[in-house]
Order: C-alpha cells, then sequence, then structure tokens
C-alpha cells in the first residue's frame, strides 16, 4: 500500500510504500512528521438542496409548488406529481362547473403550494410524492 504525505511547505505530495516516522519531501527537501494525505483534506461541505432542486423521487416541490400556484385550477401539479385522478378531479370540476367551482379548487391549490414551498423535502417526498392518498392537500 503506497502512503502520500503532503508537504506543509510546499505542498507538493512525497509518497512511501512504508509508514515513516519523519519524511523529507522530495520538492523542497522539508523534514515534517507524517500526517496521511487523507487526513489532511478538509470534509467537503453537504450540498444542500434549493427548494428547484430535484428530491429522491425526481420531483421538485418548487415546481410542484409554481404549478399549484399558478394552473392549481386545472390540477397540473397533481399531475405532475403523478396523481392523476386528483388531476383529473380538479380539471373537471373547474371546465364542468363553467369556473364557479374553479375559484374554490383554485384556493385549495394556492394553499397546497404555500404548502410545498415551505416545507421540508422529506415531509415534501412523504406527503404529496410516495403517500397513497389520492388528493393530499
Amino acid at each position: 500500500m503506497m502512503n502520500n504525505y503532503k508537504c506543509p511547505v510546499c505542498g507538493n505530495l512525497t509518497y512511501s510504500s512504508a509508514p515513516l516516522v519523519r519524511v523529507k519531501c522530495q520538492s523542497c527537501g522539508n523534514e515534517f512528521e507524517p500526517i496521511s494525505h487523507a487526513e489532511q483534506v478538509p470534509p467537503q461541505p453537504q450540498y444542500a438542496r434549493g427548494v428547484f432542486d430535484e428530491g429522491p423521487s425526481g420531483k421538485s416541490r418548487g415546481v410542484a409548488a409554481l404549478l399549484a400556484i399558478l394552473l392549481g385550477s386545472f390540477g397540473i401539479h397533481y399531475f405532475y406529481l403523478g396523481k392523476n385522478t386528483a388531476g383529473i378531479i380538479f380539471l373537471l370540476v373547474t371546465l364542468l362547473s363553467c369556473g364557479v367551482l374553479g375559484t374554490v379548487v383554485a384556493i385549495l391549490s394556492l394553499v397546497s403550494g404555500v404548502l410545498m414551498l415551505t416545507t421540508t423535502e422529506e415531509d415534501f417526498e412523504q406527503k404529496y410524492v410516495n403517500s397513497n392518498s389520492t388528493m393530499p392537500i
């Protein structure tokens, strides 16, 4: 197994097949106590997901929320989330009532869209994507 050590002066790597007590840098000649290069690399920060990034299911809560807010009376956000029955119900209620009940449906969709924006990614996946509910509101 090959060990590599990073020189604290010049930053170059020195390779050795045996563990060493003191390491002499092959580039600048500096002697230093060995610390594995893997130990010297700072841990990478975890990537924080944005609202419009896709979650584990491939669905974005930001896209679903915008669809609910802008086109919610037609049930487009439910079609996006794979809840086709709810999408068809919203669409038929809006079209068959000539928009009279579409206002109620639009208000429900607006509330649903705001909830999607303010919830965590895990709660969004559980409530809107992975639930067995036909019409999660």
